[in-house]
């Protein structure tokens, strides 16, 4: 029997390639939300950390304008960057959409593929055992032919490979034309 061959499977191929674009889409737009999150997780460190000093006697006033103004340029870049990875959460939802459509879609080839595999395992396990069964009926009337006439190979009928008719009418006494299989049943039947 032939070997599984799923006609199927270029478009196969062409969904994984979609989906795995798809994803790398999807991950640079994740890629560059979490670029902007690092960022403001920076900045609030940097903040809280100058926040934190204390000032010794000798700062003058112009250097503590400098860090007020320092921080507030920091707590100004996260509220823009904030707003960035907003305008993101729309197209970062649209790409989901889509690679979960592209998901579904090469899921349902593959499910099919499976089925055919299915049916093409089942079709194959049946011809075996058709085989089986054939070869099985083959050995048991060559060993009840030997156990009737024994080594004496002159009894044995000589075998005879025939085309069968089928439609025509023959007698009990014409053997020529009926095939293997069908003296085995007509030797078996009574």
């Amino acid at each position: 029997m032939k070997r599984f061959q799923f006609r199927l499977e270029p478009v196969l191929r062409l969904k994984k390639i979609k989906e795995d674009q798809k994803l790398k889409e999807l991950s640079e737009l994740v890629a560059e939300v979490n670029q902007r999150q690092s960022e403001i997780d920076s900045n609030d460190a940097r903040i809280h950390s100058l926040s934190s000093t204390t000032l010794s006697g000798s700062t003058d006033l112009r250097e503590y304008s400098y860090l007020q103004t320092y921080m507030r340029q920091l707590l100004t870049r996260n509220t823009e960057l904030e707003n960035e990875i907003r305008s993101f959460d729309e197209p970062v939802e649209k790409k989901r959409t889509e690679v979960s459509e592209a998901r579904k879609e090469k899921k349902v080839l593959e499910l099919l593929k499976e089925n055919r595999f299915k049916e093409y395992m089942h079709s194959y396990r049946k011809a075996e055992k058709i085989q089986a069964e054939e070869q099985f009926l083959a050995d048991l009337y060559r060993k009840t032919r030997e156990e009737i006439y024994g080594d004496d190979r002159s009894k044995r009928d000589p075998k005879v490979f025939t085309y069968d008719t089928g439609g025509v009418e023959r007698t009990g006494t014409e053997d020529a034309g009926l095939s293997e299989l069908r003296k085995l049943y007509e030797r078996y039947k009574k």
